[in-house]
């Protein structure tokens, strides 16, 4: 029993982890799909960048003054470079600040060649201006193209976490899922079992024996009931002590149950009592499966208790028996087995 709740503990310890693991994952989700938000910004900043430079150079080469879209430009580089908020790039930033560089340098290029051209508009510095005004075009395109291959490289990775959340998700369930069916079967081990030895309890005997009794009826099968007690037991725990005698009866039981058919049923019917249900056996079989069972428990050697004998009452199922009556003749021969010296199997 305590190996049960010690398995469902860890399943439940496991669920704990991967509803962490799941609380984690979605708060990283939400952070992230708010970034790109924040991407979706930097893209527009970026391509206001590449339209005004465009226009600037159309206004410069058209004789207008593009003031207003030079200091456009000029803020929103400086604010990515400063990384002021709404202009953070948080993947692949290496790459965008190369290809930001590589605009500034452009930018600053054009604006020398638009201060020669209105000093001196002729055609020279016109195709001078064309030709930067290209270059600006061709890294601003690049600086567009980095930042929407950082936010689709970022759609890939939330793309695995909603993955892993719903794997964990379905994880988390399946694991409640078999605690509960752990926690209900151990719940009902414990209801039909001795929590010390494993042995069915007094209520699960009485139900396989009525269970025994109507199947032997039916099929005219030999059946036999088999107590036994420990020997001088309150001596073993006066001398030794409640934890010994623990011990001593649940090594008792080990050893009975190592011996037993899978047909047979142990059970503890008291405190240190306990009752084999021999099904298909006669007197005679039920008799030497206890005296077997007798001589394997004298031979054993308990700590700290030493020698421990058992006495046994064996009494097989007659015409008119029920199950009281069974266990009453059982129960009288176990007596006389006490009242004839004790460690020794007395038949009804």
């Amino acid at each position: 029993m305590k190996s049960g709740f010690t398995k469902s503990r860890q399943l439940l310890l496991v669920a704990v982890v991967l509803l962490v693991l799941i609380l984690s994952n979605g708060a990283f989700l939400w952070r992230e799909v708010s970034r790109l938000q924040n991407d979706a910004l930097i893209i527009n900043y970026a391509g206001i960048m590449r339209g005004s430079i465009q226009r600037a150079c159309n206004h410069e080469l058209a004789g207008r003054r593009a003031g207003a879209a030079f200091e456009q430009i000029d803020e929103i580089m400086s604010n990515f470079e400063e990384r002021k908020p709404g202009f953070e790039i948080k993947m692949f930033e290496e790459r965008f600040f190369k290809e930001l560089q590589e605009l500034k340098a452009s930018w600053g290029l054009l604006k020398e060649q638009i201060a020669r051209f209105r000093l001196s508009p002729d055609a020279i510095n016109r195709e001078r201006v064309l030709a930067t005004c290209e270059q600006c075009w061709v890294a601003s395109n690049r600086l567009v193209f980095a930042t929407q291959y950082a936010s689709e490289a970022k759609l890939d990775v939330l793309e695995y976490v909603f993955i892993l959340i719903v794997l964990n998700v379905i994880a988390v369930l399946i694991i409640i899922d078999l605690i509960r069916n752990y926690v209900r079967q151990q719940l009902e081990f414990a209801a039909h079992h001795d929590q010390l030895t494993g042995a069915f309890n007094r209520y699960s005997y009485s139900i396989a024996l009525d269970h025994e009794i109507k199947r032997s009826r039916r099929y005219g099968s030999p059946l036999a009931l088999l107590l036994f007690d420990i020997d001088n037991f309150k001596a073993v725990n006066d001398t030794h002590g409640h934890k010994a005698g623990d011990s001593v009866i649940e090594e008792i039981a080990y050893i009975v149950k190592g011996q037993i058919r899978d047909s047979d049923s142990l059970s503890r019917v008291g405190g240190e009592e306990f009752a084999v249900i021999a099904a298909e056996s006669d007197r005679g079989r039920a008799a030497a499966m206890a005296e077997k069972l007798r001589g394997l428990i004298q031979e054993h050697r308990f700590r700290p208790a030493g020698r421990v004998t058992v006495s046994f009452g064996v009494a097989a199922l007659g015409e008119d028996d029920t199950a009281d009556t069974l266990f009453r003749r059982a129960d009288a021969a176990l007596y006389r087995a006490k009242e004839g010296g004790r460690n020794r199997v007395e038949c009804s």
